[in-house]
């Protein structure tokens, strides 16, 4: 179907379960927060490494816990990985918090969605030596850690839920109108989605991979052939590039629930469909191998 002058193909997006550690980074300003909740996430997504970051959008000081400006972030990983490892994970990511310049933590799982808890206190906080002290922050379960720039507040106890991803697959005139139309996106999101996180912040897009390989059978992910354009006229390749687009930008998305995924694919989708030079929008399907839930794309689409 065609939106706004976009093709959008008949297709569906694959969605996965991931486990969800919803967080709130705290800072004396929102840019510190910003480029520090971006650092914590930094280099982590399920190809080459055990746990994903993404950033979900800055909250004001008004609605923190210690009236400073924030940032939400998730911490995530497909639940086929395992809660446990997760976990492990999720401790081992959390253990450079105190490098974090003014930087504070706190719990932010949304109310009744927490499967599980996990004390982050009892390990990070030992970076306090013994100079670190436990106190509440309201309702709150906190340790106050001294850093170089003051105190570092640490809820103890952080939630992990269950939520959901979904991917989409940008096609553009060129590279350049591709990743503008993927920081257009991520701004809208972040400012119109609640709930829905962006990886690779604050571009969003990233270079998408299909799961397995074909010659390197023993590679958890390799490139998506079809969506290469310097292989679109390879005899072995049946590309999914139309004759309009010389690129392709993969969009991924995570969110706290099947409703948020939607909102947050939507806003994406009325993105990319008012950025100049974008001729299409698809997903990539894997078979059920990446996602055993489906959404239509043109489900998404407000006509």
């Amino acid at each position: 179907m065609r939106y706004r002058g976009t093709t959008i193909a008949d297709v569906v997006c694959e969605c996965t379960d991931v486990h969800i550690a919803r967080m709130l980074v705290t800072a004396v300003s929102e840019s510190v927060a910003l480029a520090e909740a971006s650092y914590l996430c930094g280099w982590s997504i399920i190809t080459a490494a055990p746990i994903q970051g993404c950033v979900e959008g800055t909250v004001p000081p008004d609605r923190t816990p210690d009236g400073r400006p924030g940032v939400w972030i998730q911490m995530n990983a497909p639940t086929p990985l395992g809660l446990d490892a997760f976990l492990d994970a999720l401790l081992d990511r959390l253990y450079l918090f105190p490098h974090l310049p003014t930087c504070s933590l706190f719990d932010a799982t949304p109310t009744g969605k927490s499967i599980r808890s996990v004390d982050i206190a009892a390990r990070v906080a030992r970076w306090g030596d013994g100079h670190e002290t436990a106190e509440k922050l309201g309702r709150r379960d906190i340790v106050r850690l001294p850093i170089m720039t003051g105190d570092q507040l640490i809820e103890r106890e952080i939630g992990v839920c269950v939520g959901t991803d979904g991917v989409l697959e940008i096609f553009g005139e060129n590279s350049t109108c591709c990743v503008a139309a993927a920081q257009e996106a991520t701004r809208r999101v972040l400012s119109d989605a609640a709930g829905t996180a962006v990886f690779n912040y604050p571009i969003g897009g990233i270079s998408g991979a299909k799961v397995g390989g074909i010659v390197y059978k023993e590679e958890g992910v390799t490139i998506n052939e079809p969506f290469c354009p310097s292989l679109r006229d390879h005899p072995d390749v049946e590309t999914h590039i139309p004759e309009a687009a010389a690129a392709v930008i993969e969009f991924p998305l995570v969110a706290i629930s099947d409703e948020a995924i939607r909102n947050g694919l939507r806003v994406a989708i009325n993105a990319f469909c008012s950025t100049p030079g974008i001729v299409g929008i698809t997903a990539p399907s894997f078979g059920g191998q990446w996602g055993n839930r489906h959404l239509l794309l043109k489900d998404l689409i407000i006509t």
